[in-house]
């Protein structure tokens, strides 16, 4: 079946084959998809599948490009759309902090839930097909609420978005609340060590709870624009045993920015040879850090390309979704990579590659638009990675398993070019 251009898609479609659909390498491409996977652009449906049944749905996509699809790997759905909620705060990390302990009991698991729902679907239109998000251990007299909100929500999007859980203990909250929320079903243990009264300590405990639940951590680390924070390596050297398959993130690590080279270089150098991922989240640091410099302001971001230089797994998160911590988030990673070259100074086109990098990390397959890939990915209108940054990439298909699963689109008008200059005169 036909389809002359890709906006006539629709949300449930399956898609056969795109001609004449741009990369991300600058290379123009047919592919075809079969059984949700890319396929050889010359092997016979028949050939690879006898049991499809499906009619072909075959797009002409010139102009369009496909991109990987963006994987957000720090956010914060539990504490999504409460700013206005909250008073509409304004400040640093301490601040947003003290105006979530103040007003964190308000919430209930419905609103949570609710909320939790609105971010996963925003993410989906934008072609976030995967997310890695922190949830509080909550105020009030139920603590877990929010992790079973948030595991309601993951079950709703599964097949959408791929949802995997950090609980986040602070250091008042006990061991034996930690352990129900293991039994609950959350996938990593989180804490912000730099928070605590005890880094080192934090740490340890957060590394074995991993150890005996068998999941991995994620901690908000060095988050602060201290020279003297340097959590990283603590944790580097706390997993450097570990297995392959335990996850040990390190979120944020903004101190990075402000270490002398040779501190940089040891502190990267244990990162990656403990295998420690990096997780930069350049939209709400850029908003919480630096408050403290009125002139001069530092650039809150770690060393990107060092990070990515000394071998460390590098990925990306959108953080929060216009919370106290962040009044202007949105779950899209097209601002995140933005931010990236902006203030990061990568490439855009290495910049989206550490947006889709996340997948590797929560175990996903790849998706690269390569033979034997997943089919799944964003098809923008654009004829550059740079070119769809510049402009947001206001027209998205997302598609995941090759089958369309969410579009968006902006339509605007003008006055006519002639009226303009009748208007001037």
């Amino acid at each position: 079946m036909p389809v002359t251009l890709p906006e006539e898609l629709l949300p449930g479609q399956a898609i056969a084959r795109l001609r004449g659909v741009s990369l991300a390498d600058g290379t123009t491409a047919g592919i075809r998809i079969v059984d949700g996977r890319i396929a050889d652009p010359g092997i016979a449906r028949t050939a690879v599948s006898d049991s499809a049944t499906e009619p072909e749905t075959d797009v002409d996509a010139t102009g369009w490009m496909l991109l990987p699809p963006a994987a957000d790997l720090h956010a914060h759905i539990d504490k999504a759309y409460t700013w206005s909620m909250f008073g509409e705060p304004e400040g640093s990390l301490e601040d947003a902090v003290a105006c979530w302990q103040q007003h964190g009991a308000s919430l209930r698991e419905e609103q949570i839930a609710a909320n939790a729902r609105r971010q996963l679907d925003a993410a989906l239109r934008a072609g976030v097909t995967a997310v890695r998000t922190h949830v509080n251990y909550h105020e009030g007299a139920d603590p877990l609420r929010g992790i079973r909100a948030v595991l309601d929500a993951r079950d709703d999007y599964r097949g959408l978005v791929d949802v995997q859980i950090v609980a986040m203990h602070g250091q008042l909250i006990d061991d034996a609340l930690i352990r129900d929320a293991i039994a609950l079903g959350i996938d990593l243990i989180g804490a912000a060590p730099h928070l605590s009264d005890n880094p080192r300590a934090e740490i340890h405990r957060a590394a074995a709870f991993a150890e005996s639940a068998g999941i991995g951590i994620d901690l908000h680390t060095d988050e602060n624009l201290d020279p003297d924070s340097l959590d990283l390596i603590d944790l580097a050297h706390r997993t450097a045993d570990w297995p392959a398959h335990m996850t040990r993130s390190a979120g944020h690590c903004v101190s990075l920015a402000v270490q002398p080279p040779a501190r940089l270089a040891a502190a990267l150098d244990a990162a990656a040879e403990a295998g420690v991922s990096i997780i930069t989240n350049p939209l709400t640091n850029l908003y919480l850090q630096g408050w403290q410099h009125p002139v001069a302001m530092p650039r809150a971001i770690p060393p990107l390309n060092a990070i990515l230089d000394a071998g460390v797994v590098l990925v990306a998160g959108g953080d929060n979704v216009q919370d106290p911590f962040n009044p202007l988030g949105n779950g899209d990673m097209v601002d995140v990579a933005t931010a990236l070259v902006l203030a990061g100074h990568l490439s855009p086109r290495r910049a989206w590659q550490v947006v889709a990098a996340g997948r590797r990390l929560l175990g996903l397959p790849p998706a690269t638009g390569a033979v034997g890939d997943v089919a799944e990915g964003i098809l923008v209108r654009a004829t550059s990675v740079a070119e769809a940054l510049a402009e947001r990439a206001p027209d998205r298909i997302v598609v995941r398993d090759g089958r369309v699963v969410a579009t968006r689109s902006v339509h605007s008008t003008a006055v006519p070019l002639r009226e303009r200059s009748e208007m001037r005169v």
